[in-house]
């Protein structure tokens, strides 16, 4: 797909989102790409599946984001942290899988706390 046609599919994205309600404001061109991406290039799927995602965003997330406060146990273990920034700018996020243990409890599990706070 060249440069045109991602554009084209942006600001039909943008477009879209506004018709069910939601925003694109806060959110740059990279972020909208990966939803994208994800639903084939199709704008409609593609805004769809943003609007849920901040459907869920603001649910889970409700402040933005998740206080260092809520997940201290985690952050004591050091099993996430940043390790710099990359060649190319982005942030380096060091996992130590060794450490992670997931939940045998589904609630917990599907409410990972620890994980968003990491990925935020």
């Amino acid at each position: 797909m060249d440069k045109t046609q991602q554009e084209i599919a942006l600001t039909q994205l943008r477009k879209s989102v506004e018709k069910l309600g939601s925003s694109t404001e806060k959110y740059g061109d990279p972020t909208l790409v990966r939803f994208l991406i994800a639903r084939s290039m199709d704008p409609e799927k593609a805004a769809k599946m943003f609007a849920q995602w901040l459907k869920w965003r603001a649910a889970f997330v409700p402040n933005g984001s998740i206080p260092d406060s809520e997940v201290l146990d985690e952050l004591r273990l050091r099993k996430v942290f940043l390790q710099g920034l990359s060649r190319d700018g982005y942030p380096v996020l060091l996992v130590k899988a060794n450490k992670h243990f997931p939940s045998k409890d589904q609630l917990q599990f599907k409410s990972n706390q620890p994980d968003s706070y990491s990925f935020d």
